[in-house]
């Protein structure tokens, strides 16, 4: 295995859970790349592999690198060229001292190259191969997909937007949520492979993750013959199909927003509690989420003329100490001074160049593991070159050899990645 930075392990804590796990991640933009940081921040080894000529597109695109800076923390990187016989030999090489292999190419992009889990599994019985694309296998496997498409094709669009007016989420959350369902995979084949000694070769499809993620929809069309209308019909939320009493925005006195959510009798009693709803508190009227639902449009004409006698912090104080659950209207510039973010040390520490970055770290604990840490910044193209090699027993005139012959690069530069002021 290559040399790996040790994690930060305070007393008593154990180490990363990856850690000793290498991985070969053959990725670009989101999709792949999500789910390399989310095994590097495990504790594995991931080396990232890019063409010499381009790298990772996302170093290229017109967003001041904040694509690339975002998913790429915690990996080494190597410039190699996998349609030179060269370039093969060294990934075969890798691959024989590796336990996973990550890509989101088009699809059918590593077979073409000879270089797919057939024959992968030659090399080493043991290689796990995730592969994250567009659709799994079936009448559409071979489509090239998108992020976007997915939305649209899986019905998340249809139900987030306006009548005839689909809308995205306005966050990459396809390609991250099916490269998290591909980590989920790659470390099930793990554990198997304790007791089988054997690989595995998983696919994550965008298409699929989508359609799983309104499951609750596709159920309610089936019981009501109907589809639920769009999100953006419904001013309300959620609660309008859920049949929840209060869910919903309403404006404070300081001109900001609150979303307070009422789901059971605890919640009510507090939400009356700290409107002085005296009478509608105890009232057999309104003592079950079904009654408050029948009469949601009286219900929030009420609170929403309470709610604006407060300023927001007034009514948050409020309603944290009632216990009802409640949220702002956050900015992405709003959660960078967010108290429990900053305060929950919910955050990784990025440096490029003189910028200073702060990035979420992965959304779960782990109480008796080390903390996650940025061991690797994002790197140059081609930036750990020389090392990979060198563990792999090439000689500094060999892999001067390979560079001439551009089969290997060393970039001394972010590819066309320049931090804006």
């Amino acid at each position: 295995m290559l040399g790996m930075s040790a994690g930060y392990q305070a007393a008593g804590q154990q180490k990363l859970p990856l850690e000793g796990v290498r991985v070969l991640e053959l990725s670009h933009i989101v999709a792949g790349p999500s789910g390399g940081l989310i095994l590097g921040d495990l504790g594995a080894d991931v080396i990232k592999i890019e063409h010499p000529d381009t790298g990772d597109t996302a170093r290229s695109h017109s967003n001041s690198g904040q694509t690339f800076y975002s998913f790429n923390r915690n990996k080494k990187y190597l410039a190699l060229d996998l349609r030179k016989p060269g370039g093969k030999r060294i990934f075969e090489q890798l691959v024989a001292k590796s336990d996973v292999v990550l890509d989101n190419f088009v699809p059918g992009a590593l077979q073409r190259l000879g270089l797919d889990y057939e024959w992968g599994r030659r090399v080493n019985p043991r290689i796990i191969y995730c592969s994250v694309k567009g659709f799994l296998p079936g009448p559409y496997g071979d489509r090239p997909f998108l992020d976007e498409l997915a939305q649209m094709a899986g019905g998340l669009a249809y139900l987030t937007g306006l009548k005839d007016q689909p809308m995205r989420a306005g966050a990459s959350i396809t390609d991250i949520g099916a490269a998290t369902y591909g980590v989920i995979g790659i470390i099930s084949a793990l554990y198997r492979r304790e007791r089988t000694g054997e690989g595995d070769c998983i696919e994550a499809g965008l298409y699929e993750t989508i359609v799983f993620w309104i499951s609750q929809y596709i159920t309610g069309a089936q019981l009501t013959g109907a589809n639920a209308p769009p999100r953006g019909a419904r001013a309300s939320g959620m609660g309008a199909t859920m049949g929840w009493g209060v869910y919903q925005l309403f404006p404070t006195k300081d001109g900001k927003q609150v979303f307070i959510a009422v789901t059971g009798n605890r919640h009510w009693h507090g939400l009356c509690d700290t409107l002085g709803f005296d009478d509608w508190r105890n009232s057999p009227e309104f003592n079950s989420n079904r009654k408050r639902g029948a009469r949601k449009p009286e219900i929030a004409e009420r609170v929403k003329h309470a709610v604006a006698e407060f300023t927001y912090d007034e009514i948050a104080a409020r309603l944290y100490k009632a216990l009802v659950p409640y949220s702002p209207v956050n900015t992405p510039l709003d959660l960078i001074e967010e108290k429990h973010l900053n305060e929950a040390h919910r955050w990784m520490h990025l440096k490029v160049g003189d910028k200073q970055f702060k990035l979420p770290k992965l959304p779960i604990a782990m109480g008796r593991t080390a903390e996650f840490e940025v061991r690797e910044q994002p790197g140059c193209l081609g930036e750990h070159t020389d090392s990979i090699l060198a563990t792999l027993g090439y000689s500094e005139q060999e892999i001067q050899t390979l560079k001439t012959e551009q089969v290997v690069l060393r970039s001394d530069r972010m590819l066309n990645i320049e931090p804006r002021e």
